[in-house]
Parts: C-alpha cells; sequence; structure tokens
C-alpha cells in the first residue's frame, strides 16, 4: 500500500506554482532525471535546429493562449530549481509523442449515471516508478474556483483527476491520435479544465479550437447530475451522455475515423470490461469498483500490475459518487483492501 502527500497551497498563478515547486523539489528531480521519453528522445530532438524551432512554435502559441498556468509552470521551476524548458517539454508528452516513439497509454473509465446513482470511476495507471510519488494539491487561486486534484512531479495539475468547487468533477485517460499538429497542449488544456464553472462550461474548455493533440475525458457535474464523456482529437471531437454503463480505457471508442495507435493493453481492457458490462442496466460502487480492479487477463488486467508485456501499472483508483458529494481515492486495488482509502467531500 502507497501513500499520497497532499499540500494546500493559495495566492496568483505564480506563487502557487512556486510553492508547489518549493515543497515537492526532490519529487519533481527525481520524476525528470529518471524519465527516459524525456531524456532519451524529447530532449535530444530538443538540441536540434528542427527542434529548437518546434520548441519556439509551441512556446509562443500556449503561452498566449495560458498566460496564467504559464506563470504556474514558472513558478513550478523555480521553486524545485529545475529548467523551465525542461518543465514545459515534460507537459508537451503528449504532442511530442506525435513524432517520437509511441508511449505505452495508461488510464481507464467506468461510469454510469441513473435515476438511483450518478458514479464514474477511473484507474490511475502509470510507470511503477511514480507509486508513492504522487501528490494531492489543494489550491485556491485569485479569483478562480477552488480544486483539488492528484498531480505529477513536474507536472501542471489537471492530467489525472480532480475537482473544483463549482461541483464539476473529472478524470483523463490518455489516447494517441496522429498525427499531432502544432497548436495548444493537451496539458494546459487539461489544467483549464480545473476553472470550469459548468459542464458546458467544461466541455468547451477541452474542446477549444486549435488542438494539437488530445485526451479523452470524463466530466461530471453535482449542480446538474450529468456526466459525459468527452472524447478529444485535434481536429474533431465526441460527447457522450453517460446513461447506460460505459467503459474508456486508451483509445478512441467513438471517433472511428481518426487516425490513432491502438495498444494490446487498451483493446483487451475496453473487451473484458464490455463483456463484464453485458446486459448491466445500471452499477452500484461494488461493481464499478470490482470492474476496475479485474485481474483475469493475465497478460493485460484492467488493474494493471506492471507485469510483462504491460508496463504500467494502477497507481490508485478513484470513484466519485455525485449524489452522495463524495470521491474515494484508493491506494491499493480496492476489491482486495477497500481501507487504504483517501475520502474527499465534493
Amino acid at each position: 500500500m502507497s501513500t499520497i502527500e497532499q499540500l494546500t497551497v493559495r495566492g496568483s498563478h505564480l506563487q502557487v506554482g512556486l510553492a508547489i515547486g518549493e515543497r515537492c523539489s526532490a519529487q519533481i528531480h527525481w520524476a525528470l532525471d529518471g524519465y527516459t521519453f524525456l531524456q532519451e528522445q524529447v530532449l535530444p530532438y530538443h538540441r536540434t535546429l528542427e527542434g529548437q524551432a518546434r520548441y519556439r512554435d509551441l512556446l509562443q502559441l500556449n503561452r498566449e493562449h495560458y498566460a496564467g498556468y504559464f506563470s504556474e509552470l514558472e513558478g513550478l521551476a523555480e521553486g524545485a530549481g529545475r529548467p523551465f524548458e525542461e518543465l514545459f517539454l515534460v507537459n508537451m508528452r503528449g504532442e511530442y509523442a506525435g513524432y517520437l516513439r509511441s508511449l505505452v497509454r495508461g488510464c481507464a473509465d467506468c461510469a454510469v449515471l441513473t435515476d438511483e446513482v450518478a458514479l464514474f470511476g477511473h484507474n490511475e495507471d502509470a510507470s511503477p516508478a511514480f507509486r508513492g510519488n504522487l501528490y494531492i494539491v489543494h489550491a485556491q487561486i485569485v479569483g478562480k474556483p477552488a480544486f483539488t486534484a492528484l498531480s505529477y512531479p513536474g507536472f501542471l495539475c489537471g492530467n489525472a483527476f480532480g475537482f473544483n468547487a463549482e461541483g464539476i468533477c473529472f478524470s483523463v485517460d490518455d489516447v494517441q491520435p496522429r498525427p499531432t499538429r502544432l497548436g495548444v497542449g493537451r496539458h494546459f488544456v487539461a489544467r483549464s479544465l480545473l476553472e470550469s464553472r459548468s459542464l458546458d462550461d467544461a466541455v468547451q474548455r477541452v474542446t477549444v479550437p486549435g488542438r494539437a493533440s488530445g485526451f479523452s475525458y470524463t466530466i461530471g457535474s453535482i449542480p446538474e447530475r450529468r456526466i459525459v464523456h468527452v472524447e478529444v482529437a485535434p481536429e474533431a471531437y465526441h460527447l457522450r451522455e453517460i446513461r447506460n454503463p460505459y467503459f474508456h480505457a486508451n483509445h478512441y471508442r467513438e471517433l472511428d475515423s481518426v487516425d490513432q495507435v491502438v495498444h494490446a493493453s487498451s483493446r483487451t481492457r475496453v473487451e473484458r470490461a464490455d463483456a463484464l458490462l453485458q446486459g448491466a442496466a445500471s452499477l452500484d460502487t461494488g461493481d464499478i469498483l470490482s470492474i476496475l480492479g479485474d485481474r483475469a487477463d493475465e497478460q493485460y488486467p484492467i488493474y494493471r500490475t506492471a507485469t510483462s508485456p504491460d508496463r504500467l501499472m494502477t497507481l490508485c483508483t478513484a470513484l466519485f459518487d455525485l449524489d452522495a458529494r463524495r470521491l474515494r481515492i484508493y491506494t491499493d486495488r480496492p476489491t482486495q483492501n477497500a481501507d487504504a482509502v483517501i475520502e474527499f467531500a465534493l
């Protein structure tokens, strides 16, 4: 069982980034030094003439669109004592992965909304090296809704799962459309979700024009009692209003015309979940946790273990209950150790 550190920060974007960077400096250095995709692919490419030109274009475009988040990232770099360009590059990893070697993709969601329940669960999948090195940020930025988000060292908040004081909650699945294009980075887009005032506002934020790449999002609104799943690609998106049970992993299920990379793990997890969900009109919390904790497939289980051939593991499982206004984060396999849980009021 692992634990997740929590920190509370407030102030301007710059001050919040600075505070996180100072508090989590050791984790940030460790994460960036050991991130092979950054060290072995992105940084060598960045030092080429083509890489420098691409960096300048992405830097200018994203700074113009998301000046506040740029200040946050600058504070994060300063607080951690790390070059800003490294933090910017790592937060553009999805865009760089579009033309460098493909990354293994992670995370999965299971959602349902009926007259009786409004639930969605999420498996946070990543390299096992991140186990015990994530942290939960509680932030209040001047003039913006307070938010809580699970965060990775060196990354902007928003690329895992979180919620804010307006009753908007969400989780993020990695996807790999191709090709990516010059545009606003998906980590900046996901960060903006934490400022959403309504479900429609949230959808507008994740489908902002000029996207370079994309994520797939499950988004809930407590005041509106709605859950949607939004698949986002550079030039298209699909919104699904959640009613019947629905499962999503790391490839587009609805945007079937978008060229993408589909890994065996994602395909296998979706097929297994669909088999478990066949004929189900509704789910309860136990059902969702059972699906997200499933290990029936030895090669590519839904609850991942970083056992060959799968290189990723499930670091934690989140369960959002909109009617109970509650988030539970299970730091161990929920079907095996349900007491390893952190609970938050939404």
